[in-house]
């Protein structure tokens, strides 16, 4: 049984611990934990702790530090800033020299993708599809509370109420491509996505029927006359 108190209250811990037992806090004993990391903190040790740091490793000395972090602006303080601070601190160096800030991928709505909110884009349903059923059963593997369940389920019958169509790998790369051109966050439109399946297919069937119009001989001409 595990139970928490903030900043390592034990008191709060234990008053928890004997009202879900019902039981007086004198009949228990806890024992803190040893093998818990908070997330961030575990994670801006990131770069340097995967090639075996603390020891002094072939691939530490190789590919510590990198030159170029990829990420979104929403976490530079969460993650970014505790990778920096820690990399100076434990190593004495930087983890990186460069941060690439790439676009913040929201729902239609602009908001951004929470599994409470239930509008969580999966690529591989725009790619292969996804009923609205398909869509409600995964939502049974998580650890989302039965109110936000509900929530979640409301908000994909809302956003998907047929579903999420087939859209294939080709349309979603070319709409994620004009997205860009329009500033830096992209709310992904799954309809704008089936748009752009559609023009794939004229371009594809366009193509088709060029080919399956010309001779087999055809050579096609030099680019240089081309552009004459």
């Amino acid at each position: 049984m595990w139970v928490s108190g903030r900043c390592y209250v034990y008191q709060e811990a234990l008053e928890k611990a004997a009202a879900q037992l019902n039981v007086n806090e004198e009949h228990l004993e806890l024992i803190q934990d040893d093998d818990v990391l908070d997330t961030w903190f575990s994670s801006a040790l990131f770069p340097f702790a995967v090639h075996g740091w603390p020891s002094q490793t072939d691939d530490l000395d190789r590919f510590y530090p990198s030159t170029l972090l990829e990420t979104g602006h929403d976490i530079i303080f969460f993650w970014v800033a505790r990778m920096v601070m820690m990399g100076q601190k434990l190593t004495g160096r930087l983890p990186f020299k460069e941060v690439y800030l790439h676009s913040m991928v929201r729902d239609a709505h602009g908001r951004k993708m929470s599994k409470s909110l239930g509008n969580v884009i999966d690529p591989v349903d725009v790619i292969q599809g996804a009923s609205l059923e398909d869509l409600h059963a995964r939502l049974e593997g998580n650890l989302l509370d039965p109110a936000e369940k509900e929530r979640s389920r409301r908000g994909q019958a809302a956003d998907y109420p047929r579903g999420i169509p087939e859209c294939g790998t080709d349309a979603l790369r070319f709409t994620l491509c004009t997205y860009k051109a329009q500033g830096e966050d992209v709310n992904l439109d799954v309809n704008t996505v089936q748009t752009y399946r559609f023009f794939c297919n004229k371009i594809w069937n366009a193509a088709l029927f060029t080919l399956n119009a010309l001779p087999d001989n055809f050579e096609p001409s030099p680019m240089s006359e081309v552009l004459k």
